[in-house]
């Protein structure tokens, strides 16, 4: 979250108006969040008026903001001597604690404060929600509990509901920090910083027409606030209009103090727009003035996205050290363990890899960074059990491409990694989520030569290379070694079969589509022209189909009784509903079956309650009296 600044608008002005103007002036340098103009400024004042706590404060404040935590501590115990009876500097000095994640020694320093005023003093409730939740170990909770006892007093004062929002934004308690900061700005309609927080929320939220309207509000009101700018880039940023984003952010450096804090922030823009060497030109050049972690967090990051892999390992290792175990997030293990394993350190690189998805379990997707280097490597099967896991890890609304993906990277792990039987469940599961797919059938088929012994008679593959010809045939310019590898395989099955004029077909239909160069040419040929010199049967004219939303329909007789059938590649023999059933007297088995001139003896006839019509016959019944589909004419020709 960003971090914001207290102004307490008209606290304590009645008491300085021979000075209001400068010290406003100061004041507006820190809401501007240009903390370099407000330290010059501020002292200056301390130069003029070394009397007056609320300069010490403030100089204070935009130490603390420019992470000067032992300046500050100095600057506002300085401000207790200028004047022991203003509250003021005891509530810095007990941030100065928060920051340091001593909030035992922070609470002495506002009981003193407490001490010095009444419970109704807004401007105690403001000052110290403000350390509460702005430290580098903020307690929003605190913050809140402090603001809403403010409210008890005045309900009016818009710097409360600005800090709540705050505090609430902390919790990213979203709805409640809108409606704060919407609160602050009925109050004080020309509240910029209010209206630019809301325009980050609805940012964030990707409501991008809400974003962009608060944004341009908050320039309405004060065309000259620069973090208004800073966000407006970053919402460019994130709708895609990079032109503008890189003009706007232009825009915020122009407005904002040349110093390293505004330097780190443009070099975290363009990290953010994958401008990565121009963000490590930046960074490199700051990292000897400033050794805060996240200067190694950025410089880990952006030196990953080069390939400076050694380097960026150094960061971030550099990083966890220098950091505040509270303050590591997830992307910060990611990191870490995809430059460990860029580097060689394959144990550490898992293990922070899944520390990063058990911090936030929405990066599930980082399993591919594990899986990739596991697949490169040849470790298929291992490859293919971290992809399943990501499968389990992934959340019901999923979006469909990436379900897919990681499906049938799986799968072909899985493949090349000779796990056959884990290959099938895959793209058997795939090829119900994306029916219409042909890959899954491709790889089913495959599988089952494997698993079949490439045996070629046990025909388990059959269906399957059948379904990827169905699922792929309009698309042989992608897929043509694909589809020239399905009809070689039915080539050879109905050869093998004696089913030669089936045979001859698939064969032609893959020497059509292979590189005459390729060397199977040769073998497939020899054996077209051995078919050839024993099939003698003549061609009988197509036969019509009939297609429909469910496939296609033709006319067969099953034991005397003409029926309808739909062809189904993906089933052998012929299958029946509870319809169908009934139209073929319960048949456990078809005599004979004929179709067009050809028959067939001995057919299984197989139950499926869940089929789309009521009789459907597999190819593998038509090849056996030489009959294919043929998806070019749409209609079954006699071989």
């Amino acid at each position: 979250m960003k971090r914001c600044i207290l102004l307490p608008g008209l606290i304590l002005i009645a008491a300085f108006v021979a000075q209001a103007q400068t010290q406003a002036d100061g004041m507006k340098a820190v809401e501007y969040e240009n903390f370099a103009t407000a330290r010059r400024i501020f002292t200056q004042l301390i130069k003029n008026s070394a009397s007056d706590a609320m300069n010490y404060y403030y100089l204070g404040v935009a130490d603390c903001n420019m992470g000067k935590i032992d300046s500050a501590r100095i600057i506002f115990n300085a401000g207790t001597e200028a004047d022991p009876k203003s509250i003021s500097n005891y509530i810095g000095l007990g941030r100065t604690y928060l920051e340091q994640n001593n909030a035992q020694q922070a609470q002495q320093y506002f009981d003193k404060a407490k001490s010095l005023t009444n419970q109704k003093d807004i401007s105690l409730y403001l000052m110290m929600a403000d350390a509460y939740t702005n430290s580098q170990h903020p307690d929003y909770n605190m913050s809140i509990n402090l603001l809403n006892k403010a409210i008890e007093y005045t309900n009016k004062n818009a710097e409360v509901y600005w800090e709540l929002g705050n505090a609430y934004e902390g919790l990213d308690k979203s709805g409640d920090a809108v409606n704060a900061y919407e609160r602050a700005t009925d109050l004080d309609p020309n509240m910029a910083k209010a209206y630019t927080r809301i325009g980050v929320i609805w940012r964030n939220a990707q409501r991008g027409e809400f974003s962009k309207q608060s944004f341009d509000k908050a320039l309405e009101v004060d065309p000259n606030y620069p973090p208004a700018y800073r966000e407006l880039a970053e919402f460019y940023h994130a709708v895609g209009q990079e032109a503008k984003a890189t003009e706007t952010y232009q825009k915020y450096l122009s407005m904002a103090d040349q110093d390293d804090n505004t330097q780190f922030r443009y070099a975290q823009f363009l990290f953010l727009t994958k401008k990565y060497q121009d963000a490590l030109n930046i960074l490199n050049g700051q990292k000897q003035r400033m050794d805060v972690p996240v200067m190694y967090r950025m410089l880990g990051y952006a030196n990953y996205e080069v390939g400076n892999y050694e380097e960026g390992l150094k960061n971030m290792r550099a990083f966890f050290v220098k950091s505040d175990p509270a303050k590591v997030i997830s992307s910060d293990y990611e990191y870490l363990g995809k430059l460990e394993l860029k580097t060689g350190d394959e144990a550490d690189g898992f293990n922070d890899v899944a520390k990063s998805i058990s911090i936030d379990s929405t990066r599930y997707y980082l399993e591919d960074t594990v899986a990739t280097y596991l697949y490169k490597q040849k470790r298929y099967a291992e490859a293919g059990d971290i992809y399943a896991r990501k499968i389990k890890e992934m959340p019901k609304n999923a979006a469909l491409k990436d379900v897919a993906g990681t499906y049938f990277m799986a799968g072909k792990a899985y493949y090349f990694g000779h796990r056959f039987g884990s290959t099938d469940t895959v793209f058997m599961k795939l090829s119900q989520i994306s029916p219409d797919w042909p890959i899954s059938y491709l790889f089913r088929a495959r599988c089952y030569l494997h698993l079949d012994s490439v045996d070629t008679a046990h025909s388990k593959a059959f269906p399957f290379y059948q379904m990827f010809i169905d699922k792929a045939h309009n698309d042989s310019s992608t897929l043509r070694k694909e589809l020239a590898e399905a009809y070689q395989y039915l080539g050879n099955y109905n050869g093998f079969n004696r089913c030669y004029g089936a045979s001859l077909y698939y064969f032609n239909k893959a020497l059509a589509l292979v590189d005459p160069n390729d060397p199977s040419v040769s073998d497939m040929n020899e054996t077209v022209k051995a078919i050839k010199s024993q099939y003698k049967q003549l061609p009988g004219p197509p036969i019509t189909v009939q297609k429909d939303s469910a496939g296609y329909e033709f006319g067969a007789i099953i034991n005397g009784k003409e029926v309808t059938c739909l062809y189904s590649p993906a089933i052998t023999g012929i299958s029946i509903t509870q319809e169908g059933d009934s139209q073929l007297s319960s048949m456990t088995k078809a005599d004979i079956v004929k179709v067009g001139d050809r028959s067939l003896k001995n057919v299984p006839i197989n139950t499926a309650a869940d089929a789309t019509r009521p009789i459907s016959m597999g190819a593998d019944v038509l090849n056996k009296m030489n009959i294919v589909f043929d998806y070019a004419s749409s209609s079954l020709l006699q071989r």
